[in-house]
C-alpha cells in the first residue's frame, strides 16, 4: 500500500503587501492581458491576490520542503460579504473564489485584515 504523508505549509513568508482601498482599485491595478480574466480570493472578509515565488531556486525548494512558502507580493483589499464577480467600468472584470474552505488561505485572510492599518 502507498504511504500518504499530509505536512501541511507551516510558514508563509511575505515580502510585500499592496493594500487598496475598494475592490475595484484592487482590480484596476492589476496588469492583465487583452482578454486575459482576473481570478482573485476572498475569505475572512479580505479579498486579496498573492504572488508565489517559484520554487524553481534550490533555496526555495528547500525552504520548501520546510514547510516555507514565500509569496513576493499580496495585495488586498476589505470586502465583507463574498461576490463571485468584481466588475469596473471600462476596465477589467474578476471573478472571485471563496477560499474560506482552505484553513492556510483563511489565516493568511485573517492576518491580513487584522494587519490591516498598520500595513
Amino acid at each position: 500500500m502507498v504511504e500518504i504523508i499530509y505536512r501541511p505549509i507551516q510558514q508563509i513568508i511575505i515580502l510585500e503587501c499592496i493594500k487598496y482601498k475598494s475592490p475595484s482599485e484592487l482590480l484596476q491595478s492589476l496588469i492583465l492581458a487583452p482578454g486575459q480574466p482576473a481570478v482573485l480570493f476572498w475569505a475572512e472578509g479580505v479579498l486579496f491576490l498573492p504572488v508565489p515565488l517559484s520554487p524553481s531556486m534550490e533555496f526555495f525548494a528547500e525552504e520548501l520542503a520546510k514547510g516555507r512558502i514565500y509569496w513576493t507580493s499580496v495585495s488586498f483589499t476589505l470586502m465583507s460579504e463574498y461576490q463571485d464577480k468584481i466588475l469596473v467600468e471600462k476596465g477589467p472584470e474578476a471573478s472571485v473564489i471563496n477560499v474560506s474552505s482552505s484553513p492556510t488561505l483563511k489565516d493568511v485572510a485573517k492576518w491580513l485584515k487584522e494587519n490591516y492599518d498598520n500595513l
